[in-house]
């Protein structure tokens, strides 16, 4: 695969580029109150037509239908679906939990998978273990396909995006496991390879307390997000706020992409891109019908890729 195959498509995705919402677009959305105002905000300038939705039901058919027609045109125009695919694994893995689940309780599943999906679920139902292992299985799946498609797509902005995901779950699988009273052996089970950071950098202050967790990611490239998370947890106890900055921390490596003349780069920053904003758009129409505070919702938006 080379990086002149996507010369093409590069070009008409910087068109696309264009047609993205904007942090002052953004901005100027939730300054208004009523959400038929911003809808109508929203279909002015962009590719989402929400002039006559007036629920969040309708709002939510017209982005899914948004979101499936990125995702058909993406495919129709890159030349190797690998740009497009490790972006969708996610989503394919998402599936595959919720047939396992509907597996072990013996419920039919209507959710159609794909060949290697199918092969993934029929071995994770046979597994004995209990359902938790069997989901840290699939995740390690998850990982592990993501890490063969970045190889094969050989960009470097696409690989460290797979370390700093790998960081992340491994970060966030710690805390969740400290949560749970497991002892760093469960963790040592759960840690998945590939990041930047080592497993020895979880294992050996795995048993600290919180304030002197954050410490030990000092001198590491996710020690603000880290710092500040465990900061959020400690008065609010979930780690929403955590999410949140790796989220953008994700946002602000991927436009990095902006300065590349094409590749496929530019099809993988795009569609993260996409998703991110149709993220944005699902809370800002969610928080103002329910009348959250506009505190609250600019905390939880986070970065605009444009």
């Amino acid at each position: 695969m080379k990086d002149t195959d996507f010369i093409t498509a590069s070009s008409f995705i910087r068109t696309l580029e264009s047609r993205l919402l904007t942090k002052s677009k953004l901005d100027s959305l939730i300054s208004l109150q009523h959400f038929s105002d911003i809808a109508k905000g929203l279909s002015q300038d962009t590719d989402y037509n929400l002039t006559a939705v007036s629920t969040l039901d309708q709002a939510e058919a017209v982005l899914k239908e948004e979101w499936e027609r990125v995702c058909n045109l993406l495919y129709k125009v890159s030349p190797h679906k690998a740009a497009v695919d490790i972006v969708l694994l996610p989503y394919e893995f998402h599936a595959l939990r919720c047939a396992l689940k509907k597996a072990l309780s013996k419920t039919k599943s209507t959710e159609p998978l794909s060949e290697d999906m199918e092969k993934l679920l029929a071995q994770a139902s046979l597994m004995e273990e209990d359902s938790q292992r069997k989901e840290i299985f699939l995740d390690k799946k998850m990982f592990e396909a993501m890490k063969k498609i970045g190889k094969e797509l050989n960009s470097e902005l696409i690989a460290e995006q797979v370390q700093m995901r790998i960081d992340f779950y491994n970060i966030k699988t710690m805390l969740r496991a400290r949560e749970m009273d497991k002892d760093s052996a469960f963790f040592e089970y759960c840690y998945e390879p590939g990041g930047r950071l080592t497993k020895d950098v979880f294992v050996q202050n795995y048993s600290l307390p919180f304030s002197a967790l954050a410490a030990s990611f000092s001198n590491k490239y996710c020690n603000t997000e880290v710092q500040k998370g465990l900061e959020a947890y400690e008065t609010h106890h979930n780690f929403s706020v955590l999410e949140t900055l790796f989220r953008d921390s994700l946002i602000k490596h991927l436009k990095k992409a902006k300065l590349i003349s094409y590749g496929p780069e530019i099809l993988y920053a795009y569609l993260m891109a996409k998703e991110n904003e149709l993220r944005q758009i699902r809370l800002l129409l969610t928080c103002k019908s329910r009348n959250i505070s506009d505190h609250i919702l600019i905390g939880k938006l986070g970065e605009c890729y444009v």
